[in-house]
Parts: structure tokens; sequence; C-alpha cells
């Protein structure tokens, strides 16, 4: 699996996450309006070259800039994440992939 960052493409339907998107839709960025989701490695389809392939560490590294912009909530408690939290919840996402 590779962590992707991608934009939704327009469709008749209105904007949806791109066919070689295989679990998208994950940690939007209100700058750029990207997404994170994931592709198969070794994928034998296109998968155009403005799509930006993540480590785990990039993609921690990310969140912890957007979470700086636009901090991350727990809605349950109604309190901000703590940097620690975005972290964990990174770590988690990848470790469920």
């Amino acid at each position: 699996m590779t962590i992707i960052e991608y934009k939704l493409h327009p469709s008749p339907k209105g904007m949806q996450i791109p066919e070689f998107v295989t679990d998208g839709g994950h940690f939007k960025n209100p700058d750029d309006f990207t997404l994170i989701g994931t592709v198969p490695d070794g994928a034998e389809y296109y998968i155009p070259d403005s799509v930006v392939a993540l480590t785990p560490a990039e993609l921690e590294e990310r969140q912890l800039a957007i979470h700086a912009k636009y901090p991350m909530r727990n809605s349950e408690e109604d309190r901000v994440l703590t940097d620690d939290e975005v972290r964990a919840l990174v770590v988690d996402w990848v470790n469920s992939r």
C-alpha cells in the first residue's frame, strides 16, 4: 500500500474520489483541497504523476502542519486534540491499512 495525496475529480455526479484511489477521503487540507488515500503497491493501472506519495512520517508532518492552522477536535469531549493525539491518530490510520 502506498499513501497518496490527491484531489477530487469532477464528474457528472459531482466531485468524486478518483477511481485509482482504493481508500480515499481522509485528512482534508482546507488550503489546497487535497485528501489522503491509498493505492496498492505495484498498481498495474495509470496513476497521474501529479499524485504525491507520502511516507507515514511525511503524512504525520503534513497533519501536524494542518493541525497548527486548523486544529483537529475531539467531538466527544469538545476540545482540541494535542499534537501527540494527532500523531497517534495518523499512526492508527496507517496501521489500520
